[in-house]
């Protein structure tokens, strides 16, 4: 029986479990996970094309800074529009109640955590503390809109 359950527990994992395409330019390193991975999103959901990430990622360089004006949780971490390039970053995709494709974007520090880095292409990378090596923020294709910027705080 155990030999079952171990099996059945593999096999739905192995199944159900999808890896994001790694996507990687001089520019940034991105993480996008398909529309079927099995991560709490809002029920409709799409897989980002590279199209999107690069919009997604010139918007990151060019309207994050004005979007981090408070600085918040980053007094003794790093100021992250100041580090982009320091920053792993993984995209998934949903369509809001209002029908716009929307980009959450959950950032890490590329050496701070081991187990994350070796991670990251598996599963959405969550912490509870951490300061601004952890965050992530909203980017709205259709409109053009980068919002919900959240810094994880310091334990």
């Amino acid at each position: 029986m155990k030999g079952i359950l171990l099996y059945f527990i593999l096999f739905t994992t192995f199944c159900f479990s999808q890896e994001a395409e790694h996507y990687k330019t001089k520019e940034f390193d991105v993480a996008i996970f398909p529309e079927t991975y099995k991560e709490l999103l809002p029920e409709k959901r799409f897989t980002p094309t590279h199209e999107n990430i690069t919009e997604a990622e010139m918007a990151l360089r060019t309207k994050l800074e004005e979007l981090n004006y408070l600085l918040t949780n980053q007094y003794d971490t790093p100021v992250i529009h100041k580090n982009l390039n320091k920053y792993l970053r993984q995209y998934f995709g949903y369509i809001d109640e209002n029908g716009n494709r929307i980009l959450i974007i959950n950032c890490f520090w590329k050496n701070v955590d081991k187990m994350a880095k070796k991670l990251w292409l598996k599963d959405r990378i969550t912490v509870a503390d951490g300061g601004s090596f952890y965050w992530n923020v909203k980017y709205n294709l259709d409109t053009g809109e980068l919002f919900d910027l959240e810094v994880n705080g310091n334990a």
